[in-house]
């Protein structure tokens, strides 16, 4: 099974995706090609500022971070050309925000999908993986 990831990841594969069912292997399969795995947890987020704040600390932003939709997509483009061989952002737990703040969890997500579009330019893996209980009523293909 980590193989199929292992190749998946080094095929410079990009966007946001639901989760495997189980993301042991992808984890593995990352980390053992040296790209970063991040665990977005969103446990108790229900709010755009909270996911700002909780984005800041998971996702490593600098301090100058300006806690808006913007600043996060810049910073997260600024990481591109930081050198990083690419990475896999594991969003779970967030179940709150799309119950509570719905328009929030679709902003994020789309600045998600378009940072992995820029990583991708950069021939990188930029890979964000939905657990499915954590974004109710989203429509997201399956990673593959």
């Amino acid at each position: 099974m980590t193989g199929k990831y292992e190749k998946l990841i080094h095929s410079g594969r990009a966007g946001v995706y639901f989760a495997p069912r189980l993301v042991g292997p992808l984890r593995s399969a990352a980390r053992g090609t040296g790209i970063e795995w991040i665990d977005l947890d969103l446990h108790g987020v229900t709010g755009r500022e909270a996911f700002l704040k909780r984005s800041a600390e998971r996702l490593r932003l600098p301090g100058y971070f300006g806690q808006n939709w913007d600043a996060l997509h810049e910073c997260l483009l600024d990481q591109a050309a930081g050198g990083s061989p690419g990475a896999v952002v594991h969003w779970r737990r967030g179940d709150g925000l799309a119950k509570r703040a719905p328009d929030a969890m679709k902003t994020a997500l789309e600045i998600l999908q378009e940072t992995a579009v820029g990583w991708a330019v950069t021939g990188r893996t930029y890979l964000v993986v939905v657990d499915r209980d954590s974004a109710p009523g989203l429509d997201l293909p399956p990673l593959r």
